[in-house]
């Protein structure tokens, strides 16, 4: 049987064409629904952010140009995927010096991304992203509270991030 050398150059050609689109796709895509960490805070204000009870304005010190932060959180999130909310606790203290955007990853997955948060403020419940809870079963997750930072000034975002690891608990 003759097969004609220009057929399987170009079957070899697509061939390779669809390898590089298969390996582009699964490495190098980001997911179109997957939100970007701003450069600059938000300007809307975390919605269900309240004030800290008894809490201290005293100011930590920091070098000029610096920031300083204190956080207060707690290492379990239960998310509630019949009203698409996810239940935590995270305070930046008025002693910060920093605004802060939040957000709750599960396998590279933001899940919430919060407004800002000024210092002396805190939050218990916040929404999930819309259409994050098709992607969640019931059951327990390893994942991470991505807290970044923001001068309170400018709202430009600082160089350093914190990462918490957490145990998330999904319902139904």
């Amino acid at each position: 049987m003759n097969i004609p050398k220009w057929l399987v150059i170009a079957l070899i050609a697509v061939i390779i064409i669809c390898l590089l689109l298969t390996v582009w796709a699964l490495f190098f895509r980001i997911p179109a629904n997957t939100p970007l960490t701003p450069d600059y805070a938000p300007v809307e204000k975390e919605e269900n952010a309240e004030n800290i009870e008894g809490d201290d304005d005293t100011k930590l010190t920091a070098s000029p140009g610096g920031g300083a932060v204190g956080i207060i959180y707690s290492d379990k999130i239960t998310i509630d995927l019949s009203d698409k909310k996810a239940s935590l606790y995270f305070a930046n203290p008025g002693k910060s010096l920093q605004d802060m955007v939040l957000q709750v990853v599960i396998q590279d997955e933001i899940l919430v991304q919060t407004g800002t948060i000024n210092p002396g403020k805190q939050v218990r419940t916040l929404n999930l992203l819309v259409g994050k809870e098709s992607l969640l079963t019931e059951g327990v997750y390893e994942g991470k509270l991505m807290a970044h930072y923001y001068n309170t000034e400018t709202g430009e975002k600082a160089m350093v991030s914190t990462a918490i690891s957490v145990t998330i608990t999904v319902r139904i």
